[in-house]
């Protein structure tokens, strides 16, 4: 038995014929058949019904198709170990920062990982909102610093520190000496930071349904125009700190709405998948935050 004759009993499964697995595995249709014909006699097992017009398998055929999906991707996780431990340090490394994260807790590790390992590059992708969570998710990148929502399916994640995101505006803009109503609000302009991810995700950052919406791209834009008195948003509370005490934006109030809403920030991976060293070296160090946070 070879890998190469798993491949061909995944590809006949996946496509639904032995023509449309040779296309995919780039092979004659009698190379298709003549290799399945050695598997099944090695086997003892017919694993292709080809009594009919369309040749399928059999639900012996079946079964074994599933055993080798999972051998063959244990053998796609086992290549991708051993190129990650013949680079020995990876020359890059990937890495998405959801952009109004506090960059604090990340800087010092950044600047120890330069000095530590200068021959490998870093690669920071800035995204909004879900943006470093799909980029994680779809393998783009590495490592990714973000909100975290709620639980992902096939993510770790180690937490480093939470914040407040506070509804505000700027003084005069609407009444901030009471509470205010939801159906208020819709009248008023939300300002409104646009999401670099590609994901339908259920959950949003206070998006106002059925409001009056002014999209940008990045959090400063958003909070200038919040100042400027053209609007009303949820921002991070490090982000407009000074502000707030400067009495230049105040927090608002509103019924039946998270207008106060603590974000837990994390580190993120993949769970499971192997990592490059120094990748594996930002880990542990981000996991050395997580622990000082914890005593």
């Amino acid at each position: 038995m070879t890998l190469d004759q798993m491949k061909i009993l995944v590809a006949i499964f996946d496509t639904g014929s032995v023509l449309s697995a040779a296309k995919k595995l780039h092979r004659t249709q009698p190379t298709i058949s003549v290799g399945l014909k050695k598997l099944e006699d090695e086997l003892g097992v017919q694993l292709l019904d080809r009594s009919s017009y369309r040749a399928m398998l059999t639900s012996e055929g079946r079964q074994l198709c599933e055993k080798s999906r999972v051998i063959l991707q244990q053998v796609d996780e086992f290549k991708t170990m051993a190129k990650y431990l013949s680079l020995g340090h990876e020359p890059k490394v990937h890495l998405a920062i959801e952009a109004s994260c506090p960059m604090d807790v990340l800087l010092d590790i950044l600047k120890a990982s330069e000095a530590k390992y200068p021959q490998t590059d870093f690669h920071l992708r800035v995204e909004n909102i879900w943006g470093a969570l799909d980029k994680v998710q779809d393998g783009d990148v590495d490592l990714a610093i973000s909100p975290w929502l709620h639980d992902q399916n096939g993510l770790e994640s180690l937490p480093l520190t939470t914040t407040r995101l506070l509804t505000v505006a700027a003084p005069g803009f609407c009444p901030a000496d009471c509470p205010l109503e939801i159906d208020q609000m819709k009248h008023l302009v939300q300002i409104v930071v646009s999401d670099s991810g590609w994901r339908d995700h259920a959950m949003s950052y206070g998006v106002l349904d059925g409001g009056r919406h002014w999209i940008v791209s990045d959090h400063q834009t958003k909070k200038e125009l919040i100042v400027a008195g053209m609007g009303w948003g949820k921002l991070q509370e490090h982000i407009v700190k000074k502000e707030l005490h400067d009495g230049v934006l105040v927090p608002l109030e509103i019924v039946g709405y998270s207008y106060d809403v603590s974000l837990d920030i994390r580190a993120i991976r993949r769970f499971g998948e192997p990592t490059g060293p120094v990748a594996q070296a930002l880990w542990n160090d981000l996991s050395e935050v997580c622990q000082k946070q914890n005593i």
